[in-house]
């Protein structure tokens, strides 16, 4: 690829030594090899026409307003002139100059003012079209400098003419090179990412493996100094103290974090392998099969990390052992209390080194699911075998596993199954977990036993539920794969075709706001802080100073309020704020006195800078401001070793000009989203390089012709840097003037609308559950059905919940350009109401999960599944009797949501609300539904990992409204009651 590159950056220069290229693109024609990196060659290729096509866009709007504004200067000139002008050589041929005219420049000054605003309004409001912004406002600086200087519409058409000859040549160059030279897709992309992904799968397998080997071998019982750590947690809400460190679940972490990220950039590069036209053996759908199927093997294994939590918060507050003690020390003695200890640590022990067994089994089956995945789909290649067989007899050296990995997946299942059952009936009949007499009438110290026991129940059934859900997605994975290669779709390649619907879609997404894809907040690095919008996605809030639109007038007049919202949004400000900035060094081509100064030293370039340097945040705009100084500062030391280092030979310079290209591809190729660096300086040195390289063929005389002075090298390098320097101080002094919007700031709003997101992401959830238990979903096919419609609502939440997250962690990396001002940002209280909204959107997904995994639960063969549905039935409409809602959490995240982003008090009282033990609820119901009789029923396993992850849910709202009181304080209505007291 980088060599592709090479050829175009080199092609570009190269060709311009033709007399014929050089005597039409005259002074301009150093923009060609501009206009062909910016516009990114080496993007995929439905990403770089999406591109292409914005780009060719906004140059023909900027061509058209140009002529606007020229024809308003030419005419303002026309009506204030009297006398004969005398005119001189322009920029280009048949765009001859005239003298300086107050009215031809205050019109365009006020033309470039709204042209700016214009472009950096557009950017603010999508960020993914950074780079067109960015040849947008090149091509308006450079028609407004030199329209203050054109007396007819003829030599205006002349300027913008060649501008857009020059602009689209450089386009078509690196349309040929995307699409000729070495053509890369999306679906090349997302092929390897789900290669990568299904790898990331069979790591976090082995990985996982080894994680539940430790399990059996952590401190799960306290010590008698941890006693009173559950009395004192209140206190502690937010401390890790206690926890010891488990180097193999911050192996697990780290893999599956890395998967995460390969599913996130699966999903966003997906919309795009869609609309292409290729030729492959699977299609669009098949695709989007795949990275479905993957999703649901995604779910259950992160969902181990529910593990790690529930582990540390018992190690944190004494252990399993210290909460027996806390009850029952009093009532046992001394050689009692400790032959009841050994055997507590005997019997978990034991279940988790049975249980981790029987896993190991079925994980080595899984591995090899994946494995047989991964070739059959054609993702990767299957290794050459060391297994010495009769090639003749079978064709392909397959192990005995390999040739029907779909029915030794599923036999692994029912083994496992099989061996849960046996394991789980011997615990709990060991325990007493299954006599009712213990269940319903224990005495106080033989009800805390029992809950122990029944926690860590719960523990073993959701590390279980895990396990197997994640066989069964694997499965359905394997099944795919398999059934393409029965049906013959993998035997050959045929050309695909995108649907009418699919190139639809994708035109009314590339028009529109794309902060629905998961790939949204990496435009951050080169664009600055973006900002993630919340309609459509959130029922319509009321006005309370407009009632809703009654007469017809209103309803008119309503949508001019449409006007003023867009002009009043902070997209708007930001613009404008840009356009002043702007301004402030582009008055100086608008004056009589400063006109030509601007134009001979080229100040140009120091407006431009502000124009495309400045972002919406302090710390954002800093960052790129001094990647932009770093990268001209490099690029003007490359420019000498380019020009001096062949002693100013053409062909030489030519060949090392392409060779610095080459290096500056490397890192915007493999790190695409850090992109400002590598293209500021390819700009900077094809503006250095490139005019010298044009001064040289077409000479001095035509080069100054423009009204720019020519520099030798070594002064023009330096001139560049001191332009951009300038224009970098005037965009830092206009980030802080007249006011300032901090990384901080907008940290703490969007922390506060992440918060109000889960809120009703929760409730969607919950609303889900409950369609479930009720049978009320109806055909999820049906666009209008009670559930399709909360899938689509609860599909949004989360995405906008995933997006606004990583915008975070963009923040907390742009701080650290901020200069901070009075006290110090209480950056520890942010981290850890961070980590609390991320844990408690991992455990809400995993009630989610298995609300739409529990049906499809395998149950083990020679089971009657009447006598399981019947229980189901049974369960199902208690839990319906009990009415169960989720007002309580989603009310106290809103009040905690609200409290952040306004940045007031807390109202006093405030507690966060205990989780419903449904166990409790349950048995008061029907003291034998949850017997243990059937704890290998998938409906209990289902309602064990819901109640684990509801306690960690509520542990965590603790922790969060603990933590947001530290923050934001409480009201306290009484004080001046009590002073008023003391003052009588």
């Amino acid at each position: 690829m980088y060599y592709s590159h090479l050829l175009q950056i080199k092609l570009t220069p190269g060709r311009y030594q033709a007399d014929s290229v050089a005597r039409h693109f005259s002074t301009i024609g150093y923009l060609i090899p501009i206009m062909s990196i910016l516009s990114i060659p080496v993007l995929p290729r439905a990403r770089f026409i999406q591109n292409l096509l914005v780009t060719s866009l906004l140059t023909c709007l900027a061509a058209a307003i140009s002529l606007l504004a020229m024809w308003c200067a030419v005419k303002a000139r026309e009506n204030t002139t009297h006398l004969p002008e005398a005119n001189s050589r322009g920029p280009v041929p048949g765009s001859a100059v005239s003298p300086y005219n107050a009215a031809a420049s205050a019109n365009m000054g006020v033309w470039l003012f709204f042209e700016v605003w214009l472009a950096n309004t557009f950017r603010a409001y999508l960020p993914q079209y950074f780079l067109p912004s960015i040849i947008f406002s090149i091509f308006i600086n450079v028609t407004a400098t030199y329209g203050t200087q054109y007396a007819t519409m003829k030599q205006a058409e002349s300027l913008v003419t060649i501008l857009l000859e020059s602009f689209f040549v450089g386009f078509g160059i690196s349309a040929a090179t995307n699409l000729l030279i070495v053509p890369l897709n999306s679906r090349k992309i997302v092929m390897k990412v789900m290669a990568g992904e299904i790898l990331g799968f069979k790591s976090a397998l082995e990985a996982q493996s080894r994680y539940m080997t430790s399990l059996s071998m952590r401190n799960w019982f306290g010590s008698a100094h941890a006693l009173n750590d559950l009395d004192r947690r209140d206190d502690t809400c937010n401390s890790s103290s206690g926890i010891t460190p488990w180097a193999e679940a911050d192996a697990l972490e780290k893999i599956l974090s890395e998967i995460t990220t390969l599913h996130a950039k699966s999903e966003a590069e997906l919309r795009y392998a869609k609309v292409e036209t290729t030729w492959d053996r699977l299609n669009a759908k098949d695709l989007e099969t795949i990275c479905h199927l993957e999703r649901k093997i995604l779910h259950p294994i992160l969902g181990i990390k529910s593990l790690s939590h529930a582990t540390n918060r018992i190690q944190k507050r004494g252990g399993w052992d210290a909460v027996s003690r806390l009850k029952t020390g009093r009532g046992l003695a001394e050689s009692e209390l400790s032959q009841l200890q050994d055997r507590e640590r005997e019997q978990w022990y034991w279940i988790l080194e049975n249980v981790c067994r029987s896993t190991q089994q079925l994980q080595e089956a899984m591995i090899i699911g994946l494995e047989e995945s991964l070739y059959k789909l054609g993702l990767g290649k299957r290794p050459v075998s060391t297994v010495t067989t009769d090639i003749e007899a079978n064709g392909v050296n397959h192990t005995p596993k390999e040739k029907d990995s779909v029915a030794h997946l599923e036999s692994m299942i029912q083994q496992y199954l099989a061996e849960r059952e046996n394991i789980l009936k011997e615990w709990c009949a060991f325990n007493g977990l299954d006599n009712p007499s213990q269940q319903n009438d224990a005495t106080q110290m033989g009800d805390a036993i029992y809950q122990q026991h029944l926690a860590q129940l719960y523990l073993v059934l959701n590390l279980e539920y895990l396990c197997i859900t994640t066989a069964q997605a694997i499965l359905d994975l394997v099944k795919f794969a398999e059934s393409k290669v029965n049906d013959g779709t993998m035997k050959r390649s045929r050309l695909i075709f995108p649907t009418w619907k699919r190139l639809r879609k994708w035109a009314r997404d590339a028009v529109s706001r794309e902060d629905s894809n998961f790939d949204y907040q990496d435009y951050s690095t080169r664009s600055g802080t973006v900002t993630v919008s919340l309609s459509g996605i959130l029922p319509a809030s009321k006005n309370p100073e407009h009632a809703p639109p009654a007469s017809a007038w209103e309803k008119i007049s309503d949508k001019f309020r449409i006007f003023m919202n867009i002009f009043g949004s902070p997209e708007s400000a930001f613009g404008f704020r840009v356009a002043t900035a702007t301004m402030v060094i582009a008055i100086t081509c608008y004056l009589r006195n400063s006109q030509q100064f601007f134009i001979k030293q080229r100040i140009i370039w120091g407006s431009i800078m502000v124009a495309i340097s400045m972002t919406r945040t302090a710390g954002s705009g800093i960052y790129g401001q001094f990647l932009r100084f770093g990268g001209t500062a490099v690029a003007m030391v490359a420019s000498y070793i380019i020009w001096y280092i062949v002693d100013q030979h053409t062909a030489g310079i030519i060949v090392f000009f392409a060779i610095s290209m080459f290096f500056y591809h490397y890192p915007l190729v493999k790190h695409h989203d850090t992109i400002v660096v590598p293209m500021i300086g390819m700009v900077t040195v094809i503006l250095i390089v490139g005019y010298e390289l044009q001064v040289k063929k077409i000479g001095i005389p035509l080069s100054i012709s423009n009204g720019q002075v020519f520099h030798p090298l070594y002064e023009l390098a330096p001139y560049r840097l001191a332009t951009v320097l300038g224009g970098l101080g005037v965009a830092f002094i206009f980030t802080y003037f007249p006011s300032v919007v901090t990384v901080r700031h907008l940290l703490r709003e969007d922390l506060g609308t992440s918060l109000y997101l889960l809120s009703n992401y929760y409730c969607s959830v919950h609303q889900t559950v409950s369609l479930k238990i009720r049978g009320a979903e109806r055909d999820t096919g049906d666009k209008r059905s009670p559930g399709k419609r909360l899938h689509k609502a609860r599909s949004r939440l989360f995405t906008k919940q995933i997006i606004i997250l990583e915008g975070i962690k963009k923040h907390r990396k742009f701080m650290a350009w901020e200069p901070v001002l009075g006290g110090k940002f209480p950056q520890a209280s942010y981290d850890k109401l961070i980590d609390h909204t991320q844990r408690m959107l991992h455990f809400t997904t995993m009630i989610y999960h298995v609300a739409e995994s529990f049906q499809n639960f395998p149950t083990p063969t020679g089971i009657e599944k009447s006598s399981s549905d019947a229980w189901l039935n049974d369960f199902k409409q208690l839990v319906i009797s009990l009415e169960l809602s989720s007002r309580d959490i989603s009310t106290t995240l809103s009040m905690v949501a609200t409290a952040i982003t306004t940045g007031r008090p807390l109202p006093p009282f405030l507690t966060a609300p205990e989780p419903v033990n449904l166990d409790q609820l349950l048995k008061k119901s029907d003291r034998h539904i949850l017997s243990s009789a059937r704890v290998c029923e998938p409906g209990y396993a289902a309602f064990a990992v819901i109640q684990v992850a509801n306690t960690l849910l509520a542990d965590d709202l603790k922790g969060l409204l603990c933590e947001t009181k530290k923050l934001v304080g409480e009201e306290n209505f009484g004080v001046d009651v009590l002073t008023l007291r003391d003052q009588t």
